[in-house]
């Protein structure tokens, strides 16, 4: 399993693969295409996020671990949305500056509603095993 953190390692890499996606792809040439290829990594993002925080366990296990490394591995998840879509906006901003290229014109809700939605519930999770 990879840990949240690996990922954002590999972000600036993601994003430039779907960036040349976008820009070659004849298949990922509609908005609607790429919303749903970014709907899809993030939603595979969202599943490592549960995966580390779970260590491969029953959802009610949850309870049972160590407080403080189960904060450090939510705290994780928290922050490569953070990161995911800090790197996503970068992205567009680099594009926007090259005004002949195809430009990143998604649904910003469609594909980080359901990783914000997610972060909430860390949030509650976080709060509830601190206190």
């Amino acid at each position: 399993i990879s840990t949240p953190a690996a990922i954002i390692d590999t972000l600036p890499a993601l994003m430039n693969a779907v960036k040349m996606i976008h820009t070659i792809a004849r298949y990922y040439n509609t908005t609607e295409r790429m919303t749903n290829l970014f709907a899809k990594i993030t939603n595979q993002m969202i599943t490592n996020c549960k995966e580390c925080v779970l260590e491969g366990e029953e959802s009610d296990s949850l309870w049972r671990k160590d407080p403080l490394a189960l904060i450090k591995n939510l705290k994780s998840c928290i922050q490569l949305n953070e990161k995911y879509q800090e790197q996503y906006r970068t992205t567009k901003e680099t594009l926007l500056s090259l005004p002949k290229g195809k430009q990143f014109d998604f649904s910003e809700t469609l594909i980080f509603g359901r990783f914000d939605l997610f972060c909430r519930r860390v949030y509650k999770l976080i709060d509830m095993f601190q206190t």
